[in-house]
């Protein structure tokens, strides 16, 4: 019995990998690229750093912001979201602030987005600490819109 259910089900798994793989194909063939941003969040990290981190010492900050996907588009999409450009702050009585503009594109995206970001805390000796986090959830900006966001980070 386990045997037929597995020549029932072997040919139904293939088939679906060489979808996703057909799929994935395509998509790298795709000129159309991303989305252009239509909107975009200014975000601002307030940075609580350890004692290990000087007053003085710059912090750097980046993001980016992507639409919710299912597991399929997360498959077959190549398309990375568009990271900010640097934007840095200096510790000053063990905290620091940081604001970036995150682009984003709203044209295809469903009604959820998750922001990550990097943050580096610098000194002239070189990286004294570093702070990664994604998949946070975040409300989506309006349409040709800047919305604000605020973030409390402790390193």
């Amino acid at each position: 019995m386990n045997r037929a259910r597995t020549s029932r089900i072997l040919p139904l798994v293939v088939l679906v990998s060489a979808a996703v793989w057909v799929a994935s194909a395509a998509d790298t063939h795709n000129a159309a690229g991303p989305d252009p941003a239509t909107s975009a969040y200014a975000v601002t990290f307030h940075v609580d750093a350890p004692s290990t981190v000087p007053d003085g010492a710059t912090v750097s900050c980046r993001a980016s912001v992507e639409p919710q996907r299912s597991v399929f588009e997360r498959l077959t999409s190549r398309h990375a979201a568009p990271e900010s450009a640097p934007g840095t702050g200096v510790v000053a009585n063990s905290s620091a602030s940081c604001t970036v503009m995150v682009p984003y594109a709203t044209a295809k995206s469903g009604n959820a987005a998750q922001l990550s970001y990097h943050i580096d805390a610098l000194t002239a000796a070189g990286p004294v600490f570093a702070r990664t986090q994604s998949g946070i959830g975040v409300d989506l900006p309006k349409t040709s819109n800047q919305s604000p966001l605020h973030l409390n980070v402790a390193l």
